[in-house]
């Protein structure tokens, strides 16, 4: 069951080699504008959770935090972040600043989008996870976090020759 007693869904998305490889030296060891396009379509709109080191790559390759999207950034550091961008010190305060985000955005989804240690504290909240599953390991020093299947349902996969969108639902207890 999700640890959150609110109405919010909390959902993780990800593109992961088939080795869970997520990143290397700070980026994606991969470039699919089609994963990027699907990435932008499904968190346009709505808060997005990320840790530093993941909020300073989006700032470098964009010049800017992600554009329509509220960036919660989960950092023990203080940083002097713009406009469309709040600092969050604690999972608990990035859950608070996330749902005050939804609501005033006018919906129900927050997105969790890296890196593997805000994946890990929030994959006992999430309740859905949007994956791009890469068919082809690659080399890096970043992984997803280990997950138990038998726990998730997969409710969606779109195919295609180098990698599937897959989106799984947690399964009731």
């Amino acid at each position: 069951m999700p640890e959150s007693p609110s109405e919010t869904e909390y959902a993780l998305v990800a593109a992961v080699a088939d080795n869970g490889v997520i990143g290397r030296d700070g980026g994606m060891p991969w470039h699919f504008p089609e994963d990027m396009a699907h990435f932008k379509r499904t968190t346009t709109g709505h808060p997005v959770i990320l840790g530093r080191k993941t909020y300073e790559s989006v700032v470098d390759a964009l010049g800017e935090p992600f554009p329509g999207r509220t960036s919660v950034v989960l950092s023990s550091r203080e940083l002097d972040l713009p406009d469309g961008a709040v600092l969050a010190h604690s999972v608990a305060e990035a859950v608070e600043r996330a749902e005050a985000a939804a609501a005033e955005r006018g919906v129900e989804t927050v997105y969790v989008v890296g890196g593997a240690r805000v994946y890990e504290q929030f994959l006992p909240r999430a309740t859905r996870m949007v994956l791009t599953e890469i068919h082809e390991s690659y080399e890096g020093d970043t992984r997803f976090p280990d997950w138990d299947a038998s726990a998730w349902a997969e409710t969606d996969r779109e195919t295609g020759e180098r990698f599937d969108f897959a989106t799984y639902v947690r399964r009731d207890e």
